[in-house]
């Protein structure tokens, strides 16, 4: 079981829960929780804010997410 899996169920979550909640759809839980989409995206997002010293949601300010959003 991956950590994301774990935290999950700690938390006492569905996949369909967990899909609502990040705005996203079950398959993409599924496969986050199989370490296979997304996994090396967020491997890479991390050692960005260990270069640059900073955490995810620092990285996140600098982008407009409601302008990502309305691309989908």
């Amino acid at each position: 079981m991956t950590q994301i899996a774990k935290l999950r169920e700690a938390k006492g979550m569905t996949q369909a829960e967990l899909a609502r909640a990040i705005d996203s759809d079950v398959s993409t839980v599924r496969n986050l929780e199989k370490n296979r989409s997304g996994v090396q995206a967020i491997l890479r997002t991390i050692k960005l804010c260990q270069a640059l010293d900073c955490n995810v949601e620092d990285l996140i300010m600098m982008v407009d997410l409601d302008a990502i959003a309305e691309s989908y």
